[in-house]
């Protein structure tokens, strides 16, 4: 049975060298990317996790990586984003490195509190940046995250 193939677009713990990058340890790199579209990418909740909020015109374009996926591997990121409960996957274009414009899917959050729009908004996101805020692995959290306790 052949495999299908999807292109994912992540900006934030999935991206290589990143905590939840073992995630992807079957795709296949294709590029660094910006989203065409700006959104507000914050760090939230007491566990200081990257959410894009799905408020497009707000924010930055967003800078991240591309990868090719299989259906098991999008079946994964689906489980991990708890998607459609708290990020929604959602086809949105994207600006490789070569200037070329790719279509791919982003998880981005539907549901937030309006004051996640008060928060700082990053361009590009790293779990050892400067903001200071420490990703906590789901593996030692104390609840599972949902719009209400973000």
């Amino acid at each position: 049975m052949e495999q299908s193939s999807y292109t994912v677009f992540v900006y934030g713990t999935l991206k290589r060298n990143q905590p939840n990058h073992h995630y992807l340890s079957t795709a296949e790199f294709i590029t660094e990317a910006a989203c065409c579209q700006k959104f507000p990418l914050v760090i939230a909740s007491k566990y200081n996790i990257p959410f894009a909020i799905e408020k497009p015109g707000i924010g930055y374009r967003i800078k991240g990586e591309l990868f090719s996926v299989d259906d098991a591997t999008l079946a994964k990121l689906d489980e991990l984003e708890n998607h459609p409960t708290l990020y929604e996957r959602q086809v949105h274009s994207f600006e490789a490195a070569d200037g070329k414009i790719i279509e791919a899917w982003i998880y981005l959050l539907r549901e937030y509190k309006p004051e996640m729009l008060e928060l700082e908004f990053y361009e590009s996101y790293s779990s050892e940046g400067s903001h200071g805020k420490r990703y906590v692995s789901r593996y030692i959290r104390d609840t599972e995250i949902k719009p209400s306790n973000i």
